[in-house]
């Protein structure tokens, strides 16, 4: 029998006032690699989070704060050898920590991720929603890594101490400006196929709610790569595949905005 590695590994968790982190928890608990620790970093939940996290061995931290100030605070508790990102609306797979660790153990790869499948959509909103992340992990994530969302990926905690962690003034984006920034550092990223996670989007019931959180996104992200003078990469991503929904059309429509918006608050 192959013996288990004593790396040790840590997950943080951002949360705030969602009830589906009982179920992420609950996914974590059947982990064929099980974790070192399994940080909640709490932006100031209203109900008794406490007893979801202490029920499933998890350590809460109230660390105020939008959700990248959350995550850059837990990351300063962090005592794992790699620490591995997932949201309170996913639910992992078993094999998902050992899959994703595995390239790293084995000198692969310094940080790794996976994809995100979805369960069938009660909305229209929703269902843009998932055609765009299934478009992101199909055609963008394996073809440069530099586009990896955060919500499944797995790193060295060494890349945080050296890069200096997430840069909270860009929220909704902060994983694709740490991308860029570790690989420019000469760090090396891995896409994990079987590295799945299943992602939740029932919150978006509504247009309004979807336009709001889609252009903050893209605002967001021209931010990152005008930053880091990586637009031209980001123009040219778009290879292959096509998202159906109708609503792809009004995206299309704001993202010229979005970028004269990002130009300006560069």
């Amino acid at each position: 029998m192959q013996q288990e590695p004593t790396v040790r590994i840590s997950i943080i968790i951002a949360s705030l006032n969602d009830r589906r982190i009982s179920n992420t928890l609950e996914s974590l608990s059947k982990q064929t690699r099980k974790p070192f620790e399994i940080i909640v970093a709490d932006g100031g939940t209203t109900w008794n989070i406490e007893e979801v996290c202490t029920s499933f061995n998890a350590r809460l931290e109230y660390l105020p704060g939008n959700i990248v100030q959350s995550r850059n605070k837990a990351l300063s508790l962090v005592k794992g050898d790699l620490v591995a990102f997932i949201d309170t609306d996913e639910t992992a797979v078993p094999t998902w920590l050992e899959k994703l660790s595995d390239p790293i153990l084995d000198g692969r790869a310094d940080f790794s991720g996976g994809p995100m499948l979805h369960h069938a959509p009660k909305y229209g909103p929703e269902e843009y929603v998932n055609q765009i992340e299934d478009y992101i992990y199909e055609y963008q994530v394996p073809s440069n890594i530099a586009f990896l969302p955060l919500g499944n990926s797995m790193w060295r905690t060494s890349i945080f101490q050296r890069l200096g962690g997430f840069d909270d003034s860009i929220p909704y984006s902060e994983d694709y400006d740490l991308n860029i920034r570790a690989l420019k550092a000469g760090f090396k990223g891995i896409y994990i196929k079987d590295a799945q996670i299943y992602h939740d989007h029932s919150e978006f019931d509504s247009y309004s709610k979807l336009i709001k959180k889609r252009y903050a996104y893209l605002r967001s992200a021209a931010r990152v790569f005008i930053k880091n003078k990586a637009l031209s990469m980001r123009m040219k991503s778009k290879s292959g595949g096509k998202v159906k929904h109708p609503f792809h059309i009004i995206e299309t429509l704001l993202k010229p905005i979005a970028l004269i918006d990002a130009y300006i608050r560069s």
